[in-house]
């Protein structure tokens, strides 16, 4: 049966009889709804807030799901697409059955404070701890400690980005000037752009990460030197366009006239910038 567990409220009747029935007690995620209590004894959820100014119930959501993310290798548009979708995750997190999720900037900018403040790293690293102790990293080869959990997390979720830019702009240029899109277009890039997102498998090695990201970052740079390079003004008018410039620019490092994968996140590199204008979980 669902139980109590401050700060959350009480696993909702509709959830919790959808996914007992389609995953039975032996799931991961429902051990994890029923245990609640005990992943959250101890730790100050309050250390993992500032800047954010969020309750602790939302702290403790965001923490949650973050590990999950870690645990299942999952991008920040992939997890809350699973928040939205998956019933073992809404049970896990006491969420109604109806709960449409939030904007995934709200995972980035949770990873700030943990990411540069040891208290709230320390409070990520019990949760961590209790979940380890439920069975929650039996699959993960590397299950690291909190630093390692949120770099990760933070690496492939700047990877999709990276992706979803290139693949978008592709799509754009394809749609409304075609001819020029294949004089410019490289072999390679309708296979390795023309899988959806949902099914886009991302690796978790560190090296294959950095692989994949410095090829994407070389054909980007490639498409967008072909773009600004002649009578080329029909492209940037298409907002796609200087998306993809912007996420090159803050993924890449260009200082050393060749454009090297960054090794940090931009966006994560002060713990106290808040004014990407998320859309945070109420």
């Amino acid at each position: 049966m669902p139980t109590q567990s401050a700060p959350f409220p009480l696993i909702p009747n509709d959830t919790a009889h959808a996914a007992e029935a389609a995953f039975g007690k032996g799931n991961i995620y429902l051990t994890i709804g029923d245990q609640m209590e005990h992943l959250l004894a101890g730790v100050d959820l309050a250390d993992l807030a500032a800047p954010m100014e969020k309750p602790t119930a939302t702290l403790a959501m965001l923490a949650l799901v973050t590990a999950f993310q870690y645990a299942e290798n999952l991008p920040d548009r992939r997890a809350v697409e699973a928040i939205r979708t998956r019933t073992d995750w809404k049970y896990a997190l006491h969420l109604p059955l109806d709960y449409l999720g939030f904007g995934h900037t709200a995972l980035c900018e949770f990873r700030k404070q943990p990411l540069h403040d040891l208290a709230a790293q320390g409070a990520f690293q019990q949760m961590l701890d209790h979940l380890a102790e439920i069975g929650l990293w039996r699959n993960v080869d590397n299950q690291g400690k909190a630093a390692g959990a949120l770099t990760a997390v933070c690496t492939l979720s700047r990877l999709e980005r990276l992706v979803e830019a290139m693949r978008m702009t592709l799509e754009a240029l394809a749609t409304k000037y075609p001819e020029w899109l294949r004089s410019v277009a490289l072999p390679h890039w309708y296979a390795r752009y023309n899988q959806v997102l949902s099914t886009y498998l991302l690796p978790r090695s560190v090296k294959a990460q950095e692989e994949l990201a410095q090829a994407i970052g070389t054909d980007a740079g490639y498409l967008l030197q072909k773009i600004g390079g002649g009578n080329t003004a029909f492209a940037l008018m298409l907002p796609e366009v200087p998306s993809l410039m912007h996420e090159w620019q803050q993924q890449f490092d260009q200082s050393a006239g060749e454009a090297r994968w960054r090794s940090f996140c931009v966006v994560c590199a002060s713990a106290n910038d808040s004014s990407s204008g998320s859309t945070q979980p109420a």
